[in-house]
């Protein structure tokens, strides 16, 4: 096989490896950031628990409040019964004691019952922030494999972009322009073997004379003559190792 041949093989295969390299780059970023957004659900039902136990807490201090304000009224009202001329005044302060009393008492029910709700909110939290540790140690670690495998792909990019350089300087500057050519008019498949006369890229048949021409040649480089790209024989049994191929054109 003419050197130059396996050059543009290799430089094929390089090629398809780097393509493949950059596919898996670009996912990257969007499986970081899908485990994040797993990272900021957890994030948000701590927010909410704790926005709950602090509207309770809230209910508690302003009802609480609200009694304080209402036994001032009622100490008022009782200094003011012992002050009073007519019985009209005295029964009218005692109806308001009543209802201040009456108020007092629906209040500090209200505070029980905002003291009941508080524990299991609070176990609420703290179950959501338990959560939200484990999910964080469990993202910090998926992030952590993403970015190594970051750096490696990026790493194994550079070998390809080296080992492209070289195989591109072991080939003429007609052949590299030819190349360069198929390969971004035929879905960057531009050099392919030929099995059985069947060429691996476009999967026509070449008639039995030209196959044979192709796989005895030691010097010559041979096109496809149904799809142009570069040919070269491979035997059948090598099937499974057979560069990628793209769909009939």
């Amino acid at each position: 096989m003419r050197p130059e041949l396996r050059a543009m093989i290799r430089l094929q295969m390089i090629d398809q490896e780097a393509v493949r390299l950059e596919r898996d780059l670009d996912k990257i970023p969007e499986f970081i950031a899908t485990e994040k957004k797993y990272l900021h659900d957890f994030e948000e039902e701590v927010k909410g628990a704790e926005a709950e136990l602090e509207s309770m807490q809230k209910r508690q201090r302003d009802t609480e409040g609200e009694i304080q304000l209402t036994d001032e009224k009622l100490r008022e009202s009782k200094g003011k019964q012992t002050q009073v001329k007519t019985n009209a005044e005295y029964a009218a302060l005692t109806h308001e004691v009543e209802s201040f009393q009456k108020k007092i008492f629906e209040l500090e029910d209200q505070v029980l019952e905002s003291m009941e709700a508080l524990e299991p909110l609070q176990d609420k939290v703290a179950e959501s922030k338990k959560g939200l540790n484990a999910a964080n140690n469990t993202v910090q670690m998926a992030v952590n494999k993403h970015e190594d495998n970051l750096a490696r792909l990026k790493d194994e990019l550079e070998k390809c972009r080296r080992g492209r350089e070289s195989a591109w300087s072991e080939i003429g500057s007609d052949w590299q322009s030819r190349y360069e050519s198929i390969r971004k008019g035929r879905g960057g498949l531009a050099v392919v073997p030929i099995i059985d006369r069947n060429c691996q890229g476009c999967r026509m048949n070449e008639t039995i004379q030209r196959f044979f021409e192709i796989r005895d040649s030691k010097d010559e480089i041979f096109s496809c003559s149904s799809c142009a790209r570069i040919v070269y024989y491979k035997e059948s049994e090598a099937v499974g190792t057979v560069v990628p191929t793209d769909e009939p054109d």
